[in-house]
């Protein structure tokens, strides 16, 4: 088989968990069938499989479900071949790894793909799968207008995957019922039966658009023009304000000068007056240590004193006693014949002359203190007197500062003043050009006028297009033997179909179900035939509802045209025509009722028995 030709080829879809056995479905590239019981896990598995393809719905939380907390969908894509996609129960983003996996391997962490749709960005699912059927970065329209946003996967999923409930609905097959997608959705049809976006439309602003877009503006700036008129009404008019302007720049200038000139002359004196406290600092300090100096050496010359008178006394002392050397003694009055002198007359006379000469070095030591000291009470005067004239200089410096101070601080009063005055004129004139700009910008909003309805994008579906889709669904109602002429048009109007001049939605839900199933069929067959992008299979829930049993069926009593058609073999036909177009796309069939004798040899069939002793009971 041609996967490229097939598109995206669903191959199995597995829950597992920590504490449980794997379970899950195993599906064949053509057709396949799920019948049985009602609540045995059909529905489910649809649901499921919508839920791994980006679907934001949680899981349904039925009591089979505990204790798994992984589902992997295997797939085969067209450009890449086998991967499988790995979700949590809890749903979230998506982990893509190569080939078919059933659970994570430690050295292949897989690609993490976000579960919302970006069009710019390569790393979501909904990019992925769009890149793989040759969709990608594509545009829709949105409304009327043409506005219009980027195409996403689950614009997809309505022509590929149907629910129950949808398949039974009277509403469009291809719409979902709420009116701000609709065009949308229509958009979407109109794209897969051409292979045309909407990237090339230019959007225009609809009239009810324009003018509520255009009310709401003009009411803003009206407010914002009442505001600024508010403010005018304090200044006087504009060439008032002009002329204040002019005035104040006139005198601004001599002012500013004044000022200048005022503060450079403080500046001057205050620099002066620093360069003198500093100097007279300097000052202060020389006489501090000049007074310090003095009396140190007045103590020392107190010391030499001191030091003399004890150095002539020795030295008298030693002159007495040798004049008495040879007498008698005078402190006993012995005579010389019996005294025991310790100290000879020589060392008496080495002591007197040492005391001399101490004292001689001493007078000469004085005598250059004493000069020393002249010298330095003369420069402590010096310094005396260059203080009082520096603070003399310094009260002039302040007396000049304080007559300076006044001045600078007239000039700056002026100058503030003016600076205000031309200021607020200047305010004044600039709300001026803001009221003008604002009034101007009010009557351009009164003066636009919408879009021309000619401007406006044509939405609807070529003529062509829809024609040859409704003989491709007329073509597969014919080979499941649907009763009727099969005259298939295309309503334009409702995007749905009518059948031998019948709206479908006015048929019975039998009747609804098998023909929205033809549609979706030959939807996909209409792609597979022009080589255009389909994503290449089709998951029908209950297309056979017209085969139901009345009484066990919740869709309750068959109607006259469901009747009718439960009494044809179309429910073979139905199964045989897929086998044979199973070549074209894959079918996935989910049944209540049971299937037509010898199905194994048409599709690939899963039953459901409901009966743990008897088969498969059901999904999980």
């Amino acid at each position: 088989m041609n996967a490229e030709r097939q598109g995206i080829v669903i191959r199995s879809i597995q829950f597992t968990g920590p504490r449980r056995a794997s379970a899950g479905l195993a599906f064949t590239p053509g057709s396949n069938l799920i019948y049985g019981a009602s609540n045995t896990g059909k529905s489910f598995a649809l649901k499921s499989l919508d839920f791994m393809l980006g679907g934001s719905k949680r899981l349904p939380r039925i009591e089979e479900r505990k204790g798994y907390d992984r589902l992997w969908l295997a797939l085969t894509l067209p450009l890449v071949g086998d991967v499988t996609l790995m979700r949590s129960t809890s749903g979230g983003a998506y982990t893509l790894f190569e080939g078919h996996v059933g659970q994570i391997v430690s050295t292949n962490p897989g690609q993490v793909l976000s579960a919302k749709h970006g069009h710019a960005g390569n790393d979501n699912l909904s990019y992925v799968l769009l890149q793989q059927i040759g969709l990608a970065r594509r545009f829709v329209a949105t409304n009327s207008s043409g506005k219009k946003r980027s195409l996403s996967f689950r614009d997809l999923t309505p022509f590929c995957i149907v629910d129950e409930t949808k398949i039974q609905s009277e509403t469009s097959p291809i719409e979902s019922g709420q009116y701000t997608r609709t065009t949308a959705e229509r958009r979407v049809l109109k794209l897969l039966l051409s292979g045309q976006d909407d990237e090339s439309i230019v959007p225009v602003v609809d009239a009810k658009t324009f003018r509520t877009s255009t009310g709401a503006k003009a009411e803003v700036v009206g407010d914002i023009l009442k505001s600024i008129e508010s403010q005018l009404a304090d200044f006087p008019s504009e060439g008032e304000l002009n002329a204040e302007v002019e005035r104040t720049e006139n005198i601004l200038a001599n002012v500013q000068s004044e000022a200048q000139a005022a503060q450079e002359s403080i500046r001057g004196q205050l620099d002066r007056k620093a360069g003198l406290i500093a100097v007279i600092s300097e000052r202060e300090q020389r006489r501090f240590e000049l007074d310090m100096n003095l009396a140190r050496f007045e103590q020392l010359a107190a010391i030499y004193r001191s030091d003399m008178e004890r150095l002539e006394t020795i030295e008298e002392a030693g002159f007495l006693l040798l004049i008495n050397n040879d007498g008698v003694c005078p402190l006993c009055g012995a005579p010389p014949e019996i005294q025991r002198q310790t100290h000879a007359a020589t060392e008496i006379e080495l002591a007197r002359k040492a005391a001399l000469s101490e004292i001689a070095k001493i007078e000469r030591q004085s005598r250059d203190l004493a000069s020393t000291m002249i010298q330095l009470r003369q420069e402590a005067e010096q310094v005396k007197e260059s203080i009082a004239e520096l603070d003399h200089g310094l009260a002039a410096i302040e007396g000049e500062l304080m007559r300076l101070a006044p001045r600078a601080t007239e000039a700056n009063r002026r100058l503030t003043e003016l600076m205000v005055s031309r200021d607020r004129a200047r305010h004044g004139l600039s709300l001026i050009d803001q009221r003008n700009a604002i009034a101007g910008r009010l009557r351009a909003l009164d003066a636009l006028k919408p879009a021309p309805r000619a401007d406006r994008p044509k939405l609807e579906i070529p003529t062509s297009d829809a024609h040859d889709f409704a003989q491709e669904i007329s073509e597969v109602l014919g080979k499941w033997r649907f009763p009727g002429q099969l005259h298939v048009s295309f309503d334009e109007t409702a995007h749905d179909i009518r059948i031998d001049g019948k709206d479908r939605r006015d048929n019975g839900k039998g009747v609804r179900a098998i023909t929205h199933a033809a549609f979706k069929v030959a939807f996909l067959l209409f792609c597979r035939e022009r080589g255009l992008p389909h994503p290449g299979f089709v998951i029908l829930d209950t297309p056979l509802l017209t085969y139901r049993d009345p009484i066990r069926s919740k869709a309750g009593a068959l109607t006259a045209d469901e009747e009718e058609l439960s009494k044809t073999s179309l429910k073979s036909h139905f199964f045989e025509h897929l086998s044979s177009v199973s070549d074209k796309g894959q079918f996935i069939v989910l049944e209540n009722i049971d299937p037509p004798a010898g199905i194994e040899l048409l599709a690939h069939v899963e039953a459901f028995t409901g009966d743990p002793e008897n088969g498969r009971k059901g999904l999980l």
